[in-house]
């Protein structure tokens, strides 16, 4: 089975907990994204595609998409935010199971706190988890991955900027305490960490499930971090860019993907905000990303 591309609606600016750009319903991301040439799309937060499975099927079946995975945030952490995150698992796995899905990405939810550290590695180190919440996030997780088996769905972790599971040291306890759950790497998220996409592919190979394709330009990068800028002020600010204008090498991505015969989706992001840099073109980043991984065999 060849490559697949797939898009999100992050990539438009919607993303949970901000508010959503009036200017981009659903029906229009979906448009776009299959304008754009993707064959496949990420669910985005619950319900802002339709959370009924008949309607969803449909929308999607009009545009010829393909619902690849969902993206779901939690509390892993914090037991007392344990069932709240679960019941969330459950709600979002039942609509992946229904809509043909068969993936979901787990991830920690983005804290104040972190976020105030977001990109700088030791920093950001020194706020990891203690030892009684890296047990109970483990706890969490094996649910998680317990509740998605019984629904036919493989659970990814995706480390993300700006949460307890941002940093290569942080993934690496992640991937070595459930060595049963399977990682979504994000090449941008990566390297605003701290790390190295190419490495980390290359490291866990047989426990990638999925792959976001996401750039980040080194210079823009390197002021978030002399400024002190939280997460979402270095999206605003513009650190993600389309593919090839940043500093991740994308073809030495696609080279490792092939030589382990992955056979999964990339969905292709761009993590931007309304009123940020890049805010207002999703369309054109979306067309110009498709068609520079067409030029890498994509």
């Amino acid at each position: 089975m060849p490559i697949r591309a797939a898009s999100a609606p992050v990539s438009w600016g919607i993303t949970e907990n901000i508010a959503y750009p009036a200017e981009y319903p659903y029906s229009r991301v979906l448009d776009e994204i299959a304008e754009a040439g993707y064959t496949g799309t990420e669910l985005g937060p619950y319900a802002f595609l339709p959370a009924d499975p008949a309607l969803l099927s449909q929308e999607l079946a009009r545009r010829n998409l393909t619902l690849c995975s969902a993206f779901v945030a939690m509390e892993p952490g914090d037991r007392s935010k344990h069932d709240a995150g679960l019941d969330h698992v459950q709600r979002t796995a039942k609509l992946l199971n229904q809509a043909g899905a068969r993936m979901l990405i787990l991830s920690d939810e983005i804290t104040a706190e972190r976020s105030a550290v977001a990109g700088r590695r030791p920093e950001a180190n020194r706020l990891s988890w203690n030892d009684e919440q890296w047990k109970a996030a483990e706890e969490a997780i094996r649910k998680v991955i317990e509740i998605c088996a019984g629904l036919g769905l493989e659970v990814a972790f995706h480390h993300h900027v700006a949460t307890h599971v941002e940093t290569p040291e942080e993934l690496d306890r992640l991937l070595r305490s459930v060595p049963d759950l399977g990682l979504c790497l994000d090449t941008g998220h990566y390297a605003f960490g701290g790390g190295d996409p190419v490495a980390v592919l290359e490291k866990y190979a047989q426990r990638v499930k999925t792959i976001h394709l996401k750039d980040v330009d080194a210079k823009r990068l390197e002021e978030v971090r002399q400024r002190r800028m939280d997460f979402h002020s270095a999206v605003t600010h513009g650190v993600f860019v389309p593919l090839g204008k940043g500093m991740v090498n994308f073809a030495e991505i696609l080279k490792t993907l092939r030589k382990i015969n992955f056979e999964g989706w990339v969905v292709v992001e761009q993590d931007v905000l309304s009123g940020g840099r890049d805010a207002d073109s999703p369309l054109a980043n979306a067309k110009a990303c498709r068609q520079f991984l067409r030029g890498l065999g994509v």
